[in-house]
């Protein structure tokens, strides 16, 4: 059977034309490159398909970090935000600090030209009761006896404190308040008392000598500024609580004082809260 089979091929073979057995290995030929065409594009969509998943990939976690990034500057922008709040409100409490400092600053150079004005008086006095006393013949006189005058007294004593002689000083007010206890400056010779041992740092006997004037004199001129140095002498001595009390005491009683503006820029300095009442208009100074 199998040779009869074989030979009908070989009969077939040989009697096939030999142009119809060419174009059957061209066709063979083309269903082989069309195969490697088609596996060739198999191969190049899964390249595609392959890269594609990584560009997928990359595009995803490119914009997790634009996300992340995007919450950081949000964060430094709020950051940004409460700092300039914070340097902002340093800024105005130092601006505060600076207009009380000013504030101060005009007050001292208020009375430094003041004082500077009655030392030139006071001078002035010092060098007219230093001149010799000619008699109504030109020739001195003889010297008067008896004790000085007020005048005398409160100026050599008031001119002791400005050489910084205060002992001497202190002596001298003290007298003069022995022999005119109920004059016009009474009440200032008991302050500058109260003041020569403040200068000295004694404190306990300065506190004395202001509640003297605060006592004795209760509507002298001085009533303000020994209250203001009383307290200071109570916040030197530790005692602020009590020290508070004068400051507000006195900015109640004298508003309008440079005493009540010393007291304001010292309770503010302890960051203690200023309240004001209408009070009495303050007297003149007298130094």
């Amino acid at each position: 059977m199998s040779r009869r089979l074989l030979a009908l091929s070989l009969l077939f073979v040989s009697l096939t034309p030999g142009w119809l057995f060419s174009e059957s290995k061209e066709i063979i030929r083309l269903q082989a490159d069309m195969s490697l065409l088609q596996q060739q594009v198999r191969d190049l969509q899964k390249s595609f398909d392959q890269q594609g998943a990584v560009l997928k990939t990359l595009v995803e976690q490119l914009a997790e970090q634009i996300s992340i990034l995007k919450k950081s500057v949000e964060e430094v922008k709020g950051s940004n935000q409460q700092t300039q709040a914070s340097v902002g409100a340093k800024i105005e409490s130092v601006n505060n600090q600076f207009s009380a400092v000013n504030s101060s600053l005009d007050l001292v150079l208020d009375r430094i030209s003041k004082l500077s004005q009655q030392i030139a008086e006071t001078k002035a006095k010092v060098e007219i009761l230093d001149q010799p006393q000619q008699s109504s013949q030109g020739a001195p006189g003889p010297a008067k006896a008896g004790p000085p005058s007020p005048e005398e007294l409160y100026n050599t004593a008031y001119g002791d404190f400005l050489k910084g002689s205060y002992d001497l000083s202190r002596q001298g007010f003290e007298e003069y308040l022995k022999s005119y206890p109920d004059t016009e400056l009474s009440d200032n010779a008991q302050y500058w008392i109260g003041e020569s041992y403040y200068v000295q740092r004694k404190f306990s006997d300065a506190i004395k000598a202001f509640d003297m004037v605060l006592q004795s004199y209760p509507k002298g001129d001085k009533v303000a500024a020994a209250q203001l140095k009383k307290a200071y002498s109570l916040l030197e001595s530790k005692n602020t609580e009590a020290g508070i009390r004068v400051l507000k005491l006195l900015i109640a009683t004298y508003p309008g004082s440079d005493s009540a503006q010393l007291a304001k820029d010292r309770l503010n300095s302890l960051g203690v809260p200023v309240t004001e009442k209408a009070a009495p208009a303050k007297h003149p100074p007298r130094r």
